[in-house]
């Protein structure tokens, strides 16, 4: 099968939300004062919503690479105790 580029569900997702803002923006019954407070308000709401989800992945990241570090720390001792008792016996 093909793969288009399309086929991830957060691309369709932005796709429509992209199209149903626009369509909001136009059919809107609001004045353009209104409308652009509106839009940077959402476009603050979507930058904190980002920003709070890089901070979320980054914590994620690091907790990741510290559990590896550990269990590589923890196989590393055990490999160096097996050598040990193998070179005494």
């Amino acid at each position: 099968m093909k793969n288009n580029g399309l086929s991830h569900p957060f691309v369709g997702f932005a796709v429509g939300l992209g199209v149903g803002a626009a369509l909001g923006i136009l059919f809107a019954p609001k004045s353009g004062e209104e409308t652009r407070e509106f839009l940077a308000d959402g476009t603050r709401d979507a930058i904190d919503d980002v920003v709070a989800t890089s901070r979320n992945f980054k914590k994620r990241a690091r907790q990741a690479v510290s559990d590896a570090a550990e269990r590589v720390m923890d196989a590393t001792d055990a490999g160096e105790q097996a050598f040990t008792r193998a070179k005494s016996a």
